[in-house]
């Protein structure tokens, strides 16, 4: 059913599996796309995998903090073909997530038709929908149900303990197995399941499984919350001022966010919630990262059910491993929003906040993400309330609810088609610069970035457009970039004049002497310098043009891109 849904959301995608993938143009996707060409290319050449000089010659960088998503690479060397391997890769893990997430919920949840709509959310949650064609790695989600069913089955808590007792330990195998494929999918995955093992086990280090409705009606429970928030938002404020580095700040959530549809759906995106999504409500107006939609029907259920207290309680919070869900989910939603944000101003910095202030978890630098495990835990423990509430009615009337159900959620995350990038898209002499002699290919505009910095502009396309000329880069976009590789960039007499110009035309710095000319075309061994179209009438042209010519390069305009490349002999 779930690899089903996918065929159907992403048609006519079916019809060209292994010559198309889905895309966004200009953003990340090619960015996947070549961190599966650039796998199986240095596999198949007995090359390491995990260290790259196609981007950054010649010096190269390292990939162990890259989004690199080795799980499709392998895949690739095993089917031979980077699209197919990326569309087989999404299609398992969209319908692996949807699959794991059903048996988790049929744990607590015994109406099928709820079983399965919770897995339907956890695999298609608009979150997953919008980054289906930008941001492979975070729709690997496969591993996430799995692991967590068996967890509970390895691991039994107890209060005032703080090791857990063994059950299995073929399930703590398992749970170490799916680790391990995590880590070659996604690391922000990876801390998901990291996450919830150590929430999951607070509640019983912390002993929240002793508070209940009558500690909430005590004025000392309220006077202890709001010591903790009022300590956590002092001691927060300070640390900033104090300059101490914040991602999560930037990159936080809204509230409002929850209420906007993404621009990706086809039947919410609404006039208002565009006008909204592209404001300056957000710090990054118009971001993928400002999602946090989970749809209308399931928070207004959920605020329901909380709200109705004469309902009995349900299958889950009768279970002892099912209680702790509620706190994990809390938790998890107050990871969204760590500084609370309530329509572009910030109101309270709650606990949550001080991840980002510790070194190698503050990397984890977009906390609306945690949506995606948000969309696992709400709809179990909804659904699970819900078979509470309806125990009156027949069983025909709850299968048609759930049916209904199910209909307003699928229109709510249904998205619009996506559009596909193939090879046919590439431009033709693209390819037939891969026959000509030469390392390099220089692009113009050129530049270094990473997910913190920028210095100039890579378009990500030449990173697809690499894997048919075959030639290497001097610079590169990558997660993570050391700082001495934007340093190299300024250092470069030629790169630094390139950079100037195109970023700065006005300002012209010191041109490279002759002999400067000549060493970089020795070391780089260029095949061809590449103007884009947008760069055609740009003063970086005139200025390449003198360069070049001394040199004996020649200058062409192709398919709407000038092209400087070296006079045969």
């Amino acid at each position: 059913m779930y690899a089903g849904i996918f065929l159907v959301f992403t048609w006519p995608l079916a019809g060209n599996f292994s010559t198309a993938f889905p895309a966004v143009p200009g953003h990340d996707s090619y960015q996947f796309y070549w961190n599966v060409w650039h796998f199986r290319e240095a596999v198949t050449t007995g090359h390491n995998p995990f260290f790259t000089d196609w981007l950054f010659y010649p010096v190269g960088s390292g990939l162990i903090m890259h989004a690199y998503i080795p799980i499709i690479g392998l895949l690739a060397v095993l089917v031979g073909n980077e699209m197919l391997a990326i569309n087989l890769g999404l299609l398992a893990s969209y319908a692996l997530s949807g699959t794991g997430a059903y048996y988790l919920a049929r744990r607590w949840v015994k109406n099928p038709v709820l079983g399965l709509l919770a897995g339907f959310i956890f695999a298609y949650s608009p979150y997953k929908l919008q980054r289906l064609p930008e941001h492979f790695n975070l729709v690997l989600t496969a591993t996430v149900p799995f692991y967590v069913l068996a967890f509970l089955r390895a691991f039994e808590f107890q209060e005032g303990r703080f090791l857990p007792v063994v059950r299995s330990w073929a399930a703590v195998l398992a749970c170490g197995l799916l680790g391990i494929i995590t880590l070659f999918s996604d690391y922000y995955v990876l801390f998901g399941l990291i996450y919830f093992s150590l929430l999951y086990a607070s509640w019983y280090w912390l002993r929240i499984g002793r508070l209940n409705w009558r500690n909430w009606r005590n004025w000392r429970t309220w006077a202890v919350l709001a010591g903790i928030l009022l300590v956590s938002h002092i001691g927060i404020r300070l640390l900033r001022l104090a300059g101490v580095p914040d991602t999560g700040k930037w990159w936080g959530g809204d509230v409002v966010a929850f209420l906007l549809p993404p621009a990706t759906s086809r039947w919410l995106d609404f006039a208002w919630a565009e006008r909204l999504y592209n404001s300056s409500l957000f710090n990054m107006p118009g971001s993928i990262e400002n999602t946090l939609f989970i749809g209308y029907a399931l928070p207004l259920l959920a605020l329901g059910l909380w709200l109705w207290r004469r309902r009995p309680r349900s299958l889950r919070s009768q279970d002892a491993q099912g209680r702790p869900l509620i706190w994990v989910l809390v938790v998890f939603l107050l990871f969204t929003v760590p500084t609370l944000r309530v329509y572009g101003h910030e109101r309270l910095n709650l606990p949550t906040s001080l991840l980002h202030f510790i070194p190698f978890f503050n990397n984890i630098r977009c906390p609306t993400r945690w949506i995606m495990l948000v969309g696992l835990l709400l709809p179990i423990i909804s659904f699970s309330a819900l078979e509470a509430a309806w125990q009156g009615l027949k069983p025909a009337s709850r299968y048609l609810l759930s049916a209904g159900l199910f209909a307003v959620v699928a229109l709510e995350f249904w998205p619009k088609p996506y559009y596909q990038a193939t090879a046919a898209s590439v431009p033709a002499f693209y390819r037939q610069l891969a026959a000509r002699p030469g390392t390099t290919l220089v692009p113009i505009p050129l530049g270094v970035t990473d997910g913190n910095r920028q210095a100039g502009h890579l378009p990500t396309e030449q990173l697809f457009y690499q894997a048919f000329h075959r030639k290497k880069l001097p610079g590169g976009y990558l997660s993570r970039v050391k700082p001495e590789l934007f340093l190299a960039l300024r250092q470069q007499p030629v790169l630094r004049a390139l950079l100037q110009v195109q970023t700065h035309p006005d300002s012209l710095g010191t041109s490279p002497t002759p002999e400067q000319m000549r060493a970089f075309l020795q070391q780089y061994k260029p095949a061809a310098f590449v103007i884009d179209s947008s760069y055609q009438h740009h003063p970086v042209r005139p200025y390449l043009r003198q360069l070049l010519q001394p040199f004996g390069y020649t200058e062409q305009l192709v398919e709407q891109r000038v092209l400087f490349v070296p006079s045969p002999r």
